[in-house]
């Protein structure tokens, strides 16, 4: 990961306290999909679901994390973007660019389950 700060955002709802493990979701920032409603992939409804889920639960957490595009970064994505309109599917796109097929990290997202004392997931 180098240098880059990693960030969050973290939303958190209700009380974890009790035993039961609340609903979690850690989801990567998509900026053409959750902003710009992007058809090219099911990020905003991936969130969206997320958050409804969290709200009816009563009891959640929602990390929502600064890795656009798989970790790439927006600029790249876009490139990928126009790999895609030429055939190839993401991964491949991906890879054609020079990137590994996924280069998101967990360890920020771990250590925020960790700050709230959360050891169980549902």
């Amino acid at each position: 990961m180098g240098d880059r700060a990693e960030e969050a955002v973290v939303l958190k709802m209700g009380d974890f306290t009790d035993a039961l493990p609340p609903l979690v979701r850690i989801h990567s920032q998509c900026l053409t999909g959750d902003v710009f409603h992007s058809l090219r992939c099911d990020c905003r409804a991936q969130l969206e679901i997320a958050m409804k889920a969290i709200a009816l639960e009563g009891r959640g957490l929602l990390i929502y994390e600064h890795q656009e595009g798989r970790g790439i970064g927006l600029l790249n994505k876009l490139r990928a973007y126009e790999l895609q309109d030429n055939g190839a599917d993401t991964i491949e796109a991906n890879q054609k660019l020079g990137f590994e097929s996924d280069l998101r990290t967990y360890q920020l997202p771990g250590a925020i389950l960790q700050y709230f004392g959360l050891r169980r997931f549902g």
